[in-house]
């Protein structure tokens, strides 16, 4: 089996992802971890609502790999973070 999955497959994970990060009541972001069958049915196994964001976790090297730098993701989580509380910002 092939590391790519099959676009039904990811829009599952996607929906499902999605669905588990708003009823947990997540914000900015979270790791979701399945294991996929042979079969391509996706099986939920957790959600990390604050993942590492260590050089070396996962977070970290998918969004590299997606093109964005660790700093840049740690800032984009804390820009959120004050979007949403702007009176903790001592202007």
């Amino acid at each position: 089996m092939s590391g790519r999955l099959a676009p039904d497959v990811l829009a599952r994970l996607e929906e499902s992802s999605l669905k588990a990060f708003r009823a947990l009541g997540c914000r900015d972001f979270s790791r979701v971890d399945y294991r996929i069958a042979l079969d391509g049915t996706p099986y939920f196994l957790e959600i990390n609502p604050l993942p590492g964001l260590g050089n070396y976790s996962d977070l970290v090297i998918m969004a590299q790999m997606l093109g964005w730098t660790q700093y840049g993701l740690i800032k984009a989580v804390f820009d959120a973070a004050l979007t949403r509380y702007p009176q903790c910002v001592d202007v």
